[in-house]
């Protein structure tokens, strides 16, 4: 299976935590949540290849520094890039892909292994939601244009439905590392509540990005680390 990364220029992203980081500081993220991304699907067992979908040339780089593909991006918007990445696998032979967003840090190569192994038969739907089961943070389709990709607010339903329309049951698979997408300072703190090893983690805590992420009450005089900056909140 073909993983698909739709990914959007760093310098337009994360706006929403412009109250805690600069626009410097929102780019590193972007380029270290990604580079998270990329190491859980190159690690992942039955992953054939991976394709990122941008105009970022940082993201080229990161991809194929791992031995994946870089496509440009025609027109802008997420469902947009992936009905563009998903015509150029159509055209290379491929039957199914897997569209995973760059803003996962949490996810797992075991993720990533447990939706390919979920989603079975010629013609079919595997979505893993978000923690408010409102986005859609990992889409598997067979055959690729199988439904309208409809990335935004209420992306779950919308899909979920689309599959219902063609009578096809989706199936939904609920993965703790794939439902937080990094969007707000809130998404922030709950990533911090996590210890997990990630380069991610590692940024946060390192450039003190951390420490105005947590609660005022919770901080220490001590420097925030990865395991520490989790035990904070």
């Amino acid at each position: 299976m073909w993983v698909v990364v739709p990914v959007k220029r760093f310098v337009n992203a994360k706006t929403r935590l412009a109250s805690l980081m600069s626009e410097s500081e929102r780019e590193s993220l972007a380029q270290v949540m990604l580079n998270d991304v990329l190491l859980a699907i190159s690690s992942s067992l039955l992953v054939s290849g991976v394709l990122i979908v941008s105009n970022e040339v940082r993201a080229r780089y990161a991809v194929e520094r791992l031995g994946g593909l870089f496509l440009e991006e025609e027109e802008a918007g997420l469902s947009a890039s992936v009905e563009q990445a998903g015509k150029w696998l159509v055209k290379h032979g491929q039957r199914g892909m897997l569209i995973i967003p760059g803003d996962v840090p949490l996810v797992s190569s075991s993720e990533i292994d447990e939706i390919i192994k979920s989603h079975r038969g010629d013609k079919a739907l595997t979505i893993a939601p978000d923690a408010a089961k409102d986005g859609t943070n990992a889409l598997c389709v067979s055959p690729i244009q199988l439904i309208k990709f409809s990335f935004g607010k209420a992306s779950f339903a919308k899909h979920i439905a689309s599959a219902e329309q063609l009578n096809l049951a989706p199936t939904v698979v609920n993965l703790s590392g794939l439902a937080l997408d990094i969007d707000n300072p809130l998404d922030l703190q709950i990533l911090l509540s996590f210890d997990n090893e990630t380069e991610t983690l590692a940024y946060l805590a390192d450039s003190g990005i951390a420490r105005k992420v947590l609660p005022r009450r919770n901080r220490s005089a001590g420097k925030v680390g990865i395991g520490a900056a989790s035990r904070l909140i």
